[in-house]
This record gives C-alpha cells, structure tokens and sequence, in this order.
C-alpha cells in the first residue's frame, strides 16, 4: 500500500520520468569555484578529510539559491592525480564506459560454512585527473537495483561529481546479485480493504506468499536483512582497495548508510541520506507517519491542479471531485487496458506513484481524464506497474520480494496477523484517499521471527553525514528525516521546501549544489540549513 514502507519498493521507480529533467544538470548543477563555497549565501562549517569540522559557525538566515548558470563543465578542487587502488575485482566493459564486476560474500557473515552469494556491481570511472575516491550508491526500495541506477544516471554522476568512481551494487537479493523469489503471478496482491471488510483473505494471501519466499529462496531469504546489506558493503569496499568510502543513499538507502555508520564508522569519508527512512519506524509499529505523508502530497497536488489552469480538470470538478469519481467509478468495477483490467487497488497505487515527483503531476491529472471521460485506465495501470516492479511481459522483478523480506527481517517485533491488522485499521480510518490501500497492509505472514533485527547505533564519523528532507515528500516525511537524524548522532539535516521524493539530482537545484560541495570538497552546510524552491530543475 502506498502508506507503509513495504509498498515503496524503489525510489528510483521514478526514474524514467526524470531523464530529461537530469540531462539538463550536466553542465550546469555544479558552479564549484574552487574556493569549497559552492553555493552563495549559505553558511558552512569548516572541514578537512581528517579533522571533525567545527560546529562554531555564524547564523545563517534560510535562503534561496538560484540554479547556476554556467554552461562550462564542472570543476572541484581534487587531490592530486591518482590511479584507483588495484583491489581485487576483475572489471569488464558494460557499455557506455561503465565497467561491470560481481563479488562473492557470504550469505551469513558470522558462520562463512553456510555459503557464498554473488553481489552484482558496475562502476562509471571518474575523470583521469584528480581522482577522490569512491561513491557507493544506493536507489533505495528496499529492493532498488545500484547497478541499474548507475547504469542510467552514470553518465550524468560522472558529470557533477568527476572525481569519483561511482560504484553501484545489486544488494543481497536483488536484481544481478543472488535473487530472491516468493510468487511470480502477485496481480492479485493489489487490492483495497473497506473499512469493516473481513481480512481473511489478505491473511491468506499474505501467508501463501511468505511461504513461497521461504520455499523459493531457501535460507538467504532470512538473510537479506538491511545489516547484512552493510556488511556486504564493507566488502566491496576492501575489494575496490579503498581505506574509506563516500556514500549516497535514496530513501531506504538511507537506512543502509546509518547501519553502515553504526557498524563500520572509520570507514566513512562522507555520506549523504537522501529522503530518509526512520530506523525505528518498522512495519510493526503500524505507524501513521507516513501514510500523513502521502495524503499531504495529495493535498499539495490539489492545490496546484485547482490554480493552475495546466491541469485541466476544472471540467471535472478539481482534483478532489476528480479522484471521488475515479475512486467510486473504480470500486464498482475495473476498466479495460489492452488484455487487462484496471482495478481500484492499482487505481490507488498509481495516484501514489505520481505523487513521487512533480514532474508527474500532470500525468497524473492526465490520468483521471482518461478514466473519467474516455473510460480508460492505461496511465494509472502503467503508473501502478512501475510502482510494483511488474514487466510488459507480465513477470515481477525482484523488488517486492526482496522489500517484503527486508522490512521484516529488520523488525525486531512481529505481532499476529490479527493484532496487526486491528492497529492498521485504526490508522486507515485517519486517511481519507488512501485508507483503503493503507488497510490492506499486510505483515510478514509465515516468515519466522527475524534472525538479524536492524542495528543503528550512533556513529563517530570524520565528517558528519548529511540527512536531506522535502517538506513535500510523501513516502518520506520530515519526521523521519528528524528520527534518522538523531539516530545517527553525527550528523546535520538540510530542507527544502520543494516537492516530490528525494532532493539530488531530481527535485532540489539548492540542495543540489549544496551535496556536490559536500561530497566534492568536505563542505558541510549548517545543520538546519534550508532552501526554497523557486525555479524547478527543468527550468
């Protein structure tokens, strides 16, 4: 459901709608002079590659930085030029000046003698001169594919952050690295609960597909969990050669970095958590944070499609009557695409998914003019597809699983089906689009209790991480930037007022700039530091 974090399988799901958008970054996201100040009117702590900054800065009032101008490529200031540590993987050419490589880790790191998986990587090099060292990446989900994020904003990374060798990695189950698989047929998974409708068949559902999880992916299927994902990085690292990495993280990637953080902080030369995941924030909690989260964005989206004559559903009433009538129209029956049928559950799941970026919002309100006037639901079914990770072919990849997985062997807690279900309901009577979805969130059915439960800790780190929230975020709402925060401990937190899921390189020019000079150059903003949105990246 679009409420809970194991319905938001991968951050950059999104990312299609945001190729163009990114394009028009590579000449301009960075304006570095050279000097570490690379945005004006922002206040900076001090750093260097060794020394904690200080935390004695000036005030600094919230300002708005206007997107650089310069069409020349970007410059930092780097260290010397020097060649990549040798490691031990063997690259292969992949296309488009990528290298592609695989690592093989153990499936349960404190007892080797249980086996061995396959961790898929590929690298975009950094520029000849002035190397810095290595950027992990993450996309998010869980479930959320490194390689395929590096396969497709590889070129655009190489661009605003040329010192790096950008690396990204198929965590544990995922994608090329050692799969995971629970059903390959999951239609029938996305659906609607109303309110006083009897659970018994989602109960069903729910124990059948955690039960094929167990039988389809053996033993690695309770070993997926995020800290292990951590320590499979920790190996990547010592195969590249390197004595620290940098690292960025998505969403769910966010919380990959801080257990990373809590177990390996040494390690780090600089990380940056974009759009963050509270740790504590499990499916057990049944939390209504962000669920919040989502009917804020659905009211944000409102607001514009009413004033902004570019939506065009005054015709049909606004948003608000536009989504009643597509929801009503939808409960009592599908609509066709192709061979298909759009149900309402998927109707629920693509409003959701657009959601995840402003970009997408007139497809969204394209969406309801479809289903509304010409009877069609093909933009909300391509909507939904994208969000559950469902191929033309009509297979799955490996997201839903590897997500269902995560999120419940990271929980420490794991109430019976009934306990859970009777707190979820409480919370979907609170949200007025999306409660019937939010209802319909399932627990971790059959699986047993989590053999390795998520570890956050706070970390001691060279440079402290940088957190980046969106007051406009559905999926990640600035309550768990905050958490994640203070989990860490070493850490400062940044905002922009803008829309949309995560800030770098997709929603945020200001926050843009700021990361190219955190991670180019050390340069740490003012914990608190915020911006505001004036002039979108596509502008």
């Amino acid at each position: 459901m679009p409420g809970s974090p194991e319905w938001e399988n991968s951050n950059m799901r999104r990312a299609p709608f945001f190729v163009l958008v990114l394009v028009a970054l590579v000449a301009a996201a960075c304006g570095s002079d050279g000097t570490g100040q690379v945005v004006d009117n922002v206040e900076y702590v001090s750093t260097t590659s060794t020394v904690p900054p200080s935390t004695t800065t000036t005030e600094a009032s919230p300002t708005t930085t206007a997107p650089p101008t310069t069409t020349a490529p970007p410059t930092t200031t780097a260290p010397p030029e020097t060649e990549a540590p040798a490691g031990s993987l063997k690259w292969r050419p992949c296309g488009d000046g990528r290298e592609c490589s695989t690592l093989e880790v153990p499936m349960v790191h404190d007892d080797p003698s249980q086996g061995s998986i396959r961790i898929a990587l590929n690298r975009q090099p950094a520029w000849p001169d002035g190397r810095i060292g290595v950027l992990l990446v993450n996309p998010g989900g869980p479930g959320g594919s490194g390689v395929e994020l590096v396969a497709e904003m590889g070129f655009i990374f190489q661009q605003v952050l040329p010192g790096f060798d950008v690396v990204g990695f198929d965590p544990r189950g995922v994608g090329g690295s050692t799969p995971v698989s629970c059903l390959d047929d999951l239609d029938d998974l996305v659906f609607v609960l109303e309110d006083g409708e009897d659970p018994t068949e989602m109960f069903e559902l729910e124990d059948a597909y955690s039960a094929a999880c167990l039988e389809n992916s053996g033993d690695l299927a309770l070993h997926v969990g995020t800290n292990n994902v951590a320590r499979d990085m920790d190996l990547i690292r010592e195969a590249l050669g390197e004595e620290q990495i940098s690292f960025l993280g998505y969403s769910y990637g966010s919380r990959i970095g801080a257990v990373y953080a809590a177990l390996f902080p040494d390690r780090v030369r600089a990380m940056v958590l974009d759009g963050p995941v509270d740790p504590e924030d499990h499916i057990s909690s049944a939390s209504s944070i962000q669920g919040d989260g989502f009917e804020a964005a659905w009211s944000r989206f409102a607001a514009w499609c009413d004033t902004d004559p570019s939506c065009g559903l005054d015709a049909l009433g606004g948003a608000e009557a536009a989504f009643s009538a597509a929801d009503a129209l939808l409960a009592e029956g599908g609509l066709p695409v192709g061979d298909r049928v759009l149900m309402r559950g998927e109707f629920q799941m693509g409003v959701a998914m657009a959601l995840y970026s402003p970009y997408t919002w007139e497809a969204l309100a394209q969406g309801f003019t479809e289903v509304l006037v010409a009877g069609e639901g093909e933009i909300f079914q391509e909507l939904s597809d994208m969000m559950a990770g469902r191929r033309e072919d009509g297979t799955y990849d490996t997201s839903m699983a590897v997500g269902f997985l995560v999120n419940c062997g990271d929980d420490p807690l794991r109430p019976g089906q009934e306990s859970f279900f009777e707190a979820i309901d409480a919370v979907a009577d609170t949200f007025e689009h999306f409660g019937p979805s939010f209802r319909a969130m399932g627990g971790c059915g059959a699986l047993p209790e989590a053999v390795d439960p998520l570890h956050v800790a706070p970390a001691d780190l060279a440079v402290p991480a940088l957190v980046i929230a969106m007051e406009g975020d559905p999926a990640t709402p600035m309550a768990w930037a905050r958490a994640l925060t203070d989990s860490i401990g070493d850490a400062v937190l940044i905002t922009s007022d803008g829309e949309g899921h995560t800030a770098f390189l997709s929603n945020s020019w200001c926050v843009t700039e700021v990361v190219i000079a955190y991670l180019a150059e050390l340069v740490v903003p003012e914990d608190g530091w915020s911006c505001v949105e004036e002039e979108a990246l596509s502008g």
